[in-house]
């Protein structure tokens, strides 16, 4: 080959070059708005095709912008896909789902909360507690603290329902190793989230069943001060804290809580109580 005809060959290579970049550019871009396309569409599946080929061809390109949008709706979508896949309890299928959010999306909070969801599905709750706390974190770092709080929710229910069976085993009361068992579980709580009212009212009841009235009444204060919800459902720890200062002997203050228990299904309860008190 002369060098004339190879100047011309390297002269035809740059040009292609030259013509060739802004042709890959330009696919990066259409593969973006084609997914918007898609999403608008409601066509999902070609919409996560076209987001994840448009973020790599702009990470490929140095395009951090374009990149870091279309990782922000494949986060999204995969958060979408993850719950489908968790309604029909295809848990692994979902977690593959929700980790590929994350990686793609690393703050958006609600694929942590998903992917904590199906690993507690799946019985694996160390893992999911783990999960729930990162979700709080990342929740709470990118102003989400409604997917932050049900992650703490979600933490605390585990726990109290753990607490609540032990406590309702048997017909006749529970005895002082379901009252442990129950503490044992309540005082997990604390471990990741603060207790709320629920937590420190099955506290208390468990403290009662094993006769611990100081610490009954103490742990029944605490939850009438958390507590934030309906009088009905307030009834049931000013019921509990009654028991307790009835049996620590204090008539007085368990008239006084009884009286405030005597509304709903602890109406009949507190009224017998009541009674039995009598008015001195």
């Amino acid at each position: 080959m002369t060098g004339s005809s190879t100047f011309r060959m390297l002269s035809l290579l740059f040009l292609v070059a030259l013509m060739a970049a802004p042709v890959s550019a330009q696919e990066y871009k259409e593969a973006y708005n084609a997914g918007l396309v898609a999403a608008e569409a409601k066509n999902y599946t070609e919409a996560l095709r076209k987001f994840t080929e448009a973020a790599e061809g702009a990470k490929a390109e140095g395009d951090t912008d374009v990149q870091g949008r279309a990782n922000k709706i494949i986060g999204q979508i995969e958060y979408s896909f993850g719950v489908r896949q968790t309604r029909g309890e295809n848990y692994d299928a979902a977690l593959v789902h929700f980790e590929n959010g994350i990686t793609r999306h690393p703050t958006y909070a609600k694929n942590y909360l998903g992917k904590a969801l199906a690993l507690k599905k799946m019985d694996r709750i160390d893992d999911a507690m783990t999960t729930f706390q990162e979700t709080i974190e990342v929740g709470s770092a990118n102003a989400d603290r409604a997917t932050a709080r049900k992650a703490e929710n979600a933490i605390r229910e585990h726990f109290v329902f753990i607490a609540s069976s032990a406590l309702s085993r048997t017909s006749t009361g529970a005895t002082a190793a379901d009252a442990n068992a129950a503490l044992e579980a309540l005082a997990k709580v604390t471990e990741y989230v603060e207790a709320d009212a629920d937590v420190m009212y099955y506290t208390a009841v468990a403290h009662q069943a094993k006769g611990e009235t100081a610490n009954a009444i103490e742990a029944a204060d605490k939850a009438l001060e958390l507590h934030r919800g309906s009088r009905t459902d307030k009834a049931k720890i000013f019921f509990v804290k009654g028991e307790a200062l009835m049996n620590a002997g204090d008539a007085s203050g368990a008239r006084t809580a009884f009286q405030s228990a005597a509304v709903g299904s602890y109406r009949a309860s507190a009224e017998h109580f009541l009674e039995l008190l009598g008015t001195n």
